[in-house]
């Protein structure tokens, strides 16, 4: 293999093939750039000729920044100007044609928006599509970022295929062993896009019928023969002296003979044996004999011999099966994938990938790459030790053999992302065919002591990454001109410190320490030392070079979320602000489950117990005894109905973001979730949650219902994860960053803590399915389902797992630049961890089965043994590296000083708000609201006064109440009977149909279905009762659904008004039948000045005969009796609530909408009037003075109102 050579940016040749490895903090990025600057000088190339590619979104955003500045810094260079970059100025000695450079580089610069600086996936898309016709790809094929329902879509339809066809017997052996829909979806999903994958064993379909048979028969058997002789059986195992009862003890028989007997009860659909079955067979009747006995002998047990060697056949056909599906599903996954993509017309970024490599490999696709090697001259691919066999195709059909400049850089010891489908033997492989390779050795991030204490980490092991073709090269430190070192007291420290948990002192006894106790006094010590280090820095005592240490110049880095998690909690106790920036999914928060639950609520706001389970979220901020108060006071309680129909109905309406928004903002959710301890992570999820459900209710046009089902199916804990739904970061202003070693890679930290290094690369699950690299198929990727070589192939996997390991902790240790604290000592199960195989391998280990060699010798360590070890290491750094025992005192809480000694006061607010503009209705103008809320109005302004409790009983006179009259009143009355009408066709009044959607309205509000008679003959008498406006005989139930409009919504904007306005032109019009010319009512008409716009709901605007009508269902409850219903009392119900100024208002609305629709409008013609319909005294069979108010306000009016109101 050719070695490696020091790349010299300046002198390096810009031909063919070039595999550049950067350690960590060796300045790849800046290496980059520079290569791309003597590209654009030395090959006289464009921006768009040089294609940069990099793995994800924000690595693209910086390199392009980078390069900005570097072509900008060039340009001063040749311009004479003395650039702090040295390279520059060598670059400016180097090109002697200064004017030809300047040229270059400012036509670079001019023209960098069309530099070709990409993601791997951007520059597939962009290939696709300027090659669409080499490439066959379709220009208008949409771009998808989640696929999850798609996959779960294909493995639910594989499901339905293969088990529900399937024998009972079957159906339950797989489901027992974990065979499930949501099992094999995780099998398939990071794995679907593997076109290089190979599973094995390779089995096709197995028929398992004949085994299903024999063990069915068998099994009938022993059925047959225990009905007939279990009390034989029974005799024996109690009574017969030759049975060894040490092995037969009375005390189990019983159980065992009750777990017989369920057994040929329901054995005949579950084929497991239950434990101590075998205890009925012959064979262990002559393993439990007493010597000079003869065994037991039974008909029943001679069967049962038989029944267990047909369920061993079974098992084993099961298996088979089993396997032979699992296998079947990955063929099925991807053809199926692809083809309902294809009748979709879309693709995911993985495709983009699949598409580009498909067509470079068929046939024109020699022309296709030298198509792209015309458009780019040279290629920069970063990352490249995150590759895979699909993308490294790509890059070498069309770069690779020296067709062009081509440089691969990155860090073979950095590759940790293989559960992003990165190949880090990919990477080996591609590296040996490349003869020109240099690497970056020259470390700029950290103090040279911390380089020093790194280096002599890895060199302790022979092979520190497990493979050969993954190097250690001690990095180089640089001498910075002013060295940014950590001080204490004016001092320099060694900044590594390696902290030994003594597992004698935390247990008491010469055993490892078990993971939980570990993990707990890690924390502790953590926090500890943060606090420590935070408290001399308020002193001034700790300093990184001329800066205090804040809490944001520390990290600790983790391996699990949960571990983020715990560290947050022990931080925050000590009062240290901290931040994690996790990966953990967003609908498995607590959040998401408040959110479902309050959206049930309002999805169905006649049910009372989702009403009260959204209120007692934290949420909506309603304890037990809140929620006890408000169900005992009618009132509390029906204002929450309202309020949750009335978001319901804005939902419906609006959509779900509006009405979301305007909880947010009505139930001052924000600023309640504050209130908590983790108060900014509670807001930031609800604020991702609510932005997560509007665009999938934008983009899958779903409704309420809809909406909750998707949410239902994301808090599903087994469904695959998206990344889109990471949780989002809160704040990391001056906190404690806690960060996953993934998340951590490519960044910096001035202190850093790796507490939970020790995890162990044994594979959890003995049973579950494994990838390795196998090397009899020249390390292709191989995934075992359960072969016969499994034992050794899980060995490779293991190994892989340690190599993996092994380099996350190499990222880990190499993000600090001043300080860093590793945690180590004799913990349970982590003799196979990375620290384990560094620390104490010994002196020659090279073992087939590595990972066991690791852990054995490891586990024949004393105490003492690993301290001795470790002790070993640091005296090689050169005093780098301090070891000491793990702190074990009680930490001191941490106050945060404020650097000036200022302190924090609000700010007063000495402006004015104009409170006049806003949005206004009906409602919000007669009770005095600020704001008109964003809702429907069922009612909101209630008749509370008109009947208080003494009079209504007053009232009734001690009658008892019946058929509408006796109908609940209220709120959710009122709404019930809303819904009703809104829902029903009015020309089937007497049908079987109205029945049923009554009965459906009662169920759905929670009322009794016995009102259904009640409501059908009110709904009867409401349609046919004359209503006899303009138009004589008119009755609803001639009103057909094409003919009404149902909560007809208007907004009109509306002038700086008030209610001295609004009277005089009521008493402008005194003498007309507006009901609003008596002093007490124009006394109580009073609202301050509002201007903005004007909105509210018609309840229902229908069209009859050339008119139109507007009509309000009230379902007050006057009295007892029709007669209460009279003129006299209808318009006593008018001007309590105001209701004749709220049909002025909707009699302008609805004038101002028909001007627009109708080119003629006439108010005179085309207006017919107004109906309020008091549905409890309505009786089409008596006179058609009771229930129905009518009105038709003057076209003189509403012409004077409009020109008072509208803008």
């Amino acid at each position: 293999m050719t070695s490696f050579k020091d790349l010299d940016l300046l002198s390096t040749p810009l031909n063919g093939t070039n595999l550049t490895e950067a350690s960590a903090g060796t300045g790849k990025t800046y290496a980059i750039t520079a290569l791309f600057v003597r590209l654009i000088l030395e090959k006289d190339l464009g921006v768009n000729e040089i294609l940069v590619v990099t793995f994800t979104e924000a690595a693209t955003e910086e390199l392009k920044d980078r390069i900005r500045k570097k072509l900008r810094g060039t340009m001063q260079a040749f311009k004479g100007e003395k650039p702090e970059d040295p390279f520059l100025v060598d670059l400016a000695e180097k090109f002697k044609d200064s004017n030809i450079a300047l040229r270059r580089l400012e036509e670079a610069v001019r023209a960098f928006d069309q530099a070709a600086i990409f993601t791997i996936h951007g520059f597939c898309r962009r290939v696709l599509y300027e090659n669409a016709f080499e490439s066959g790809s379709l220009f208008d094929t949409e771009l998808i970022t989640d696929q999850e329902d798609l996959k779960a879509e294909i493995v639910y339809d594989f499901w339905r295929k293969h088990f529900y066809s399937a024998s009972p017997l079957f159906v339950h052996y797989a489901i027992n062993h974990k065979v499930t829909p949501g099992r094999l979806f995780s099998l398939v999903d990071s794995n679907i896009y593997r076109s290089y994958l190979k599973v094995i064993p390779e089995i096709k379909s197995v028929d398992t019928s004949f085994e299903e048979s024999n063990y069915l028969t068998s099994f009938k058997k022993v059925r047959k023969a225990w009905e007939v002789c279990r009390a034989e059986v029974e005799d024996i195992l109690f009574n017969s002296d030759a049975l060894n009862r040490a092995k037969y003890k009375m005390k189990n028989i019983s159980n065992w003979v009750e777990l017989m007997n369920n057994y040929v009860v329901y054995g005949v659909s579950r084929p497991i044996l239950f434990a101590g079955f075998e205890k009925f067979t012959s064979s262990d009747f002559e393993g439990a004999t007493k010597k000079n006995y003869s065994p037991p002998r039974h008909t029943f047990f001679e069967l049962c011999e038989e029944l267990k060697e047909r369920h061993q056949d079974l098992v084993q056909a099961f298996d088979k099966r089993i396997l032979g599906l699992k296998a079947g599903l990955f063929v099925y996954g991807q053809n199926e994938l692809a083809l309902r993509k294809g009748r979709r017309n879309i693709q995911s970024f993985d495709d983009l990938l699949l598409r580009l490599h498909q067509a470079l490999e068929k046939r024109g696709g020699d022309d296709l790459a030298r198509a792209i090697r015309l458009k780019y001259k040279a290629a920069l691919i970063d990352e490249f030790q995150d590759t895979d066999p699909v993308q490294y195709a790509i890059f070498d059909k069309i770069f690779g053999a020296g067709r062009s400049t081509l440089f691969l850089i990155g860090d073979p010891k950095q590759a940790i992302y293989s559960f992003r489908s990165a190949d880090i033997f990919a990477y080996m492989k591609a590296a040996q065919h490349i003869r020109s390779r240099y690497s970056l050795g020259k470390n700029w991030r950290s103090e040279p002591g911390l380089i020093t204490a790194v280096n002599t980490i890895f060199k302790n092991a022979k092979y520190p990454f497990i493979y050969n073709e993954i190097p250690f090269n001690p990095a180089v430190s640089t001498v910075k001109t002013e060295p940014e070192l950590l001080a204490i007291d004016g001092k320099q420290e060694p900044p590594f410190y390696l902290w030994f948990l003594n597992a004698y002192k935390a247990t008491g006894q010469e055993k490892p320490v078990t993971k939980t106790i570990a993990r707990g006094q890690i924390l502790t010590a953590v926090a500890g030392e943060i606090s420590r280090l935070l408290h001399l820095s308020s002193d001034g005592r700790v300093v990184v070079g001329k800066k205090a240490l804040s809490p944001g110049d520390v990290a600790v880095l983790v391996r699990k979320n949960s571990e983020a998690r715990q560290m947050q909690q022990v931080l925050s106790g000590l009062g240290i602000p901290s931040v994690v920036y996790t990966s953990d999914d967003l609908f498995l928060t607590h959040e998401a489950m408040e959110v479902a639950r309050l959206l049930c609520g309002i999805a169905e706001p006649n049910k009372d117990t989702l009403i009260r389970a959204a209120l007692t979220t934290d949420m909506m901020g309603h304890k037990g005894e809140d929620l006890d108060d408000i169900m005992t006071d009618d009132l509390k309680w029906d204002a929450w109905v309202v309020k949750f129909n009335a978001y319901h109905e804005l939902w419906n309406n609006r959509g779900f973001i509006s009405m979301f928004r305007n909880l947010l903002m009505e139930e001052g959710v924000m600023s309640r979730l504050m209130a908590f301890e983790n108060g900014e992570r509670r807001n930031t999820n609800v604020v991702h949650l609510s932005d997560a459900l509007h665009q999938a209710s934008l983009e899958n046009k779903l409704g309420m219902i809809g909406l909750l089902k998707w949410l239902q199916e994301r808090r599903d804990p087994d469904r695959s994860r998206s990344e889109e739904h990471q949780l989002r970061l809160e704040s990391d202003e001056n906190a404690v960053k806690l960060v996953t070693i993934h998340k951590s890679k490519g960044l910096e930290y001035p202190v850093v803590f790796c507490p939970f290094a020790w995890d162990g690369s044994r594979l959890r699950n003995s049973n579950q399915a494994f990838s390795f690299h196998d090397e009899s198929q020249d390390m292709r990727l191989t995934l075992d389902l359960g072969s016969d070589s499994v034992g050794d192939n899980r060995l490779l996997a293991e190994k892989e797992q340690l190599a993996e390991n092994l380099r996350l902790l190499y990222v880990a240790l190499t993000r600090a630049k001043n300080r860093c604290y590793l945690v180590w000592g004799r913990i349970n199960a982590c003799e196979t961890s990375a620290l384990a195989y560094l620390f104490h391998q010994g002196k020659s280990l090279e073992a087939k089965d590595i990972v066991s060699a690791v852990g054995k010798r490891f586990k024949g360590l004393s105490n003492e043994d690993i301290l001795e070890e470790l002790r070993s290491v640091a005296e090689k750094s050169g005093g780098t590296i301090r070891l000491s025992e793990m702190p074990t005192e009680v930490p001191e809480r941490y106050s945060a000083i404020n650097a000036e000694g200022l302190r924090l006061v609000c700010r007063k607010f000495c402006g004015d708000i104009n409170r006049s503009w806003k949005i206004s209705s009906f409602s919000s103008l007669v009770s005095g609201q600020h704001y008109g809320r964003d809702l429907p109005d069922y009612d909101a302004i209630a008749l509370a006064g008109i009947y208080p409790e003494g009079d209504f009983k007053e009232l009734l006179g001690g009658r008892e109440l019946s058929g509408i009259f006796a109908f609940p009143r209220g709120t959710k009355a009122g709404t019930f009977i809303h819904s009703v009408f809104e829902d029903l066709d009015f020309t089937q009044g007497n049908s079987l149909k109205v029945e049923k959607l009554v009965g459906e309205k009662l169920s759905g509000f929670g009322f009794d279905t016995t009102w259904r008679e009640t409501i059908c003959s009110m709904v009867q008498s409401v349609l046919t009762a004359p209503l006899n406006g303009e138009r004589k005989n008119i009755t609803l139930s001639q009103i057909g659904r094409g003919d009404r409009i149902n909560e007809l919504e208007f907004y009109f904007p509306m002038k700086a008004v008030s209610s001295r306005d609004v009277k005089t032109v009521l008493a402008n019009h005194a003498g007309e039948k507006t009901m609003v010319d008596e002093a007490e009512y124009m006394e109580r008409l009073t609202f301050s000045t509002s201007r903005g716009f004007m909105r509210g709901f018609i309840d229902m605007v229908f069209f009859y005969d050339g008119r139109y009508y507007l009509v309000d269902w009230k379902s007050n409850f006057l009295g007892p009796r029709v007669e209460d219903y009279d003129q006299k009392a209808l318009a006593g119900a008018m001007k309590e609530s105001f209701y004749e100024f709220q049909y002025l208002i909707y009699t302008l609305a609805l004038s101002q909408y028909l001007k627009v629709r109708l080119p003629d409008y006439d108010y005179e013609r085309h207006f017919g009037g107004v109906f309020y319909m008091f549905v409890r005294g309505i009786d089409s069979k008596r006179r058609e003075d009771f229930g129905i108010y009518r009105a038709r306000p003057t076209g003189a009016l509403i012409e004077e109102l409009t020109e008072k109101l509208i803008s």
